[in-house]
């Protein structure tokens, strides 16, 4: 399973990451397409920081994570502690696993959606959201741009992080199926623990599907969705071969 082995470093590596940004930009779509909304369902919570920033916002969110790893170190950073209560992860699979029937938005962000490679795994986790969101509810999620992806093409990377604990180098090799829009990226991680100097290695190969929107109008409309919006991920421009990121927002119809 994709995250398993370096899950305890996942925050580390993507401690950058600019969540409370992203997480105002999603707050900021619910409130323009669904200003009533109170309850959330996230698709791949990983460690709950975006979860966690949205119960902030005072929504009552839950969250679906399938690598039990990251829901223990997500309890265990003791900055991400949840003091109002609003925020919960259960284990699961997006494309699966039911919670109730009365969210009023399904969000699903860092590029969940690419894991899905095949169509029947799309189509599961468009009808699973679906059959989630009271009536005039939203499905919020963002994906590469097929389009982006193949014009400016997968390159390899090198990133180096640490904090008191850790210095980490991962590797990062690309291998590119551009008919099948299918990316698998290789990865290589050495993790030297700062105290005691010895150095681990961890492999994983992560694939990914990207998608172009005429695909993404498909699955939705066959899901019983109306797409409201697609647009470049946090400037809310049109999507273009510079946009890799792409976010839609759907309505149950």
């Amino acid at each position: 399973m994709v995250f398993q082995k370096y899950a305890q470093y996942y925050d580390l590596l993507y401690q950058n990451k600019d969540y409370k940004t992203e997480a105002k930009y999603v707050v900021s779509l619910i409130q323009k397409f669904h200003p009533k909304a109170q309850k959330i369902l996230e698709f791949g919570s990983g460690t709950g920081v975006h979860g966690r920033i949205f119960s902030d916002f005072g929504y009552t969110v839950c969250g679906i994570e399938k690598s039990l790893e990251m829901i223990e170190f997500g309890k265990q950073n003791s900055y991400l502690s949840d003091a109002k209560g609003q925020f919960k992860c259960v284990y699961g699979d997006c494309t699966e696993t039911f919670i109730n029937n009365d969210f009023d938005t399904v969000v699903s962000l860092f590029h969940v959606l690419n894991y899905q490679i095949t169509d029947e795994k799309v189509d599961a986790m468009f009808r699973n959201a679906h059959r989630q969101i009271s009536k005039g509810g939203i499905f919020i999620f963002d994906f590469w741009f097929a389009p982006a992806v193949w014009y400016q093409r997968p390159k390899p990377r090198i990133k180096k992080v640490e904090n008191e604990k850790f210095r980490i180098t991962r590797i990062a090799e690309p291998v590119c199926y551009e008919e099948e829009n299918l990316v698998n990226i290789n990865y290589l991680t050495y993790i030297e623990n700062l105290s005691d100097k010895t150095i681990s290695k961890i492999e994983e190969s992560h694939k990914l599907r990207a998608f172009g929107l005429n695909e993404i109008n498909e699955f939705s409309r066959s899901a019983g969705f109306e797409v409201l919006t697609s647009e470049e991920w946090m400037t809310r421009t049109n999507p273009s071969k510079e946009t890799w990121g792409v976010c839609s927002v759907l309505r149950k119809v």
